[in-house]
């Protein structure tokens, strides 16, 4: 758990506050009326009453309590690893529950088959490999269960640099060592997995997909497949 800890941590430039500031500032717009048109046509249709809903990387909750208010005949679980949510965790509903895990090598005890719906919104790029991760969400989806990832793919330089520096700054101006090399950890980071390298591990698993999707210029992919 540390190393994965520490991990994060230097993902999110070594400010946890700031990284935590920044996801939750943003929640309202990535959850949007498109986001939950999405959520109805693609997930909603496989919860039975009495299912577990999962949230992956869950954060302080806010996603989690979204579903807890959608879905009060089902237990709602997050997980997640990072100190700097979870000191921050927002008071849960009843049906909601939050677990401390490493999603490098997760452990939760959810039981199998138990789990409709997992979703994993801007995590996997943050894991040096999801193998696991994917091994264990086969194991707690019941069949016909569906398991979401939205995330950063892999994507040129040019574009990357591009929308780093619209105003081409980074050419034209002096920039400092330090936030270059910065810059281009990041690129690594968020190039991590192209969508195809993430189909491939799933449907290895055995998973059906059901969409993929690029978005946002291509720089995002939103996946949906099914046990």
């Amino acid at each position: 758990m540390e190393k994965t800890q520490a991990q994060i941590l230097k993902h999110h430039g070594g400010d946890g506050e700031h990284a935590r500031e920044m996801i939750t500032s943003t929640y309202e717009r990535r959850h949007d009326i498109d986001f939950w048109e999405f959520w109805n046509a693609q997930m909603n249709g496989v919860i039975q009453p009495g299912d577990v809903l999962m949230d992956l990387g869950a954060g302080i909750g806010q996603f989690m309590n979204d579903l807890s208010l959608r879905y009060p005949r089902n237990t709602v679980v997050g997980i997640e690893a990072a100190p700097y949510m979870l000191t921050a965790q927002l008071p849960l509903a009843e049906n909601g529950r939050m677990l401390q895990d490493d999603l490098n090598d997760p452990k939760a005890n959810i039981g199998e088959g138990k789990v409709a719906t997992v979703m994993a919104n801007m995590l996997v790029h943050e894991l040096p490999q999801p193998v696991l991760m994917f091994k264990a969400v086969h194991r707690w989806l019941k069949p016909g269960g569906r398991f979401c990832i939205i995330d950063l793919v892999r994507q040129p330089l040019a574009d990357y640099l591009t929308h780093r520096y619209p105003e081409k700054t980074l050419w034209n101006e002096d920039v400092g060592r330090d936030e270059i090399e910065d810059v281009f950890d990041h690129f690594l980071e968020h190039n991590r997995y192209h969508a195809d390298d993430i189909v491939f591990m799933l449907t290895s698993l055995g998973f059906k997909v059901v969409e993929c999707t690029p978005q946002r210029d291509g720089r995002f992919v939103r996946i949906v497949v099914e046990k």
